[in-house]
């Protein structure tokens, strides 16, 4: 093949991931089935009863009664979700996801309630552990084959 036709093709399927990707942004409301942070906030008193999923970072637990506090942010802002149901063995600053019925007083009945995060420390611990990973896969890789510039292919070493 022709570097200007591998270039090309190249472009061609760039182009058409970062056009899905911009599709699937534009409708992701069309395909969410939960009420968005945003609805959740700014109207409460609509959703209550109805099944929610909220993510965000633990501002407080109280183990003792099972509850916890969860700070949920979005775009235009941010708000304190109570937990009932929160069994969760989490720290504040971790992140959690819940899934359960929306109550007044942005409570919600939770179902599930998953731990992302444990501690505000895992985020970190888990971009460096990635990192090195990447870079051994990228050694390993390397070891055994060459980038030739001349015709834009990997050779075998």
């Amino acid at each position: 093949m022709h570097t200007f036709v591998r270039i090309l093709v190249a472009l061609i399927l760039v182009a058409g991931v970062f056009g899905l990707g911009t599709h699937y942004s534009t409708h992701r409301s069309d395909h969410w089935e939960y009420p968005t942070y945003e609805e959740l906030d700014r109207q409460p008193g609509e959703y209550v009863g109805e099944q929610v999923f909220v993510q965000g970072d633990v501002v407080e637990v109280d183990a003792t009664v099972g509850t916890g506090w969860v700070r949920v942010m979005y775009a235009g802002g941010a708000f304190t979700a109570t937990v009932d149901g929160f069994d969760a063995s989490v720290r504040p600053g971790g992140v959690v996801q819940v899934y359960g019925v929306f109550r007044p007083g942005r409570a919600v009945a939770a179902e599930t309630v998953r731990v992302v995060n444990p501690a505000g420390a895992s985020k970190a611990y888990k971009y460096v552990v990635s990192a090195v990973g990447a870079l051994f896969v990228l050694a390993l890789f390397f070891r055994y084959w060459r980038f030739d510039l001349q015709t834009l292919t990997f050779e075998v070493r």
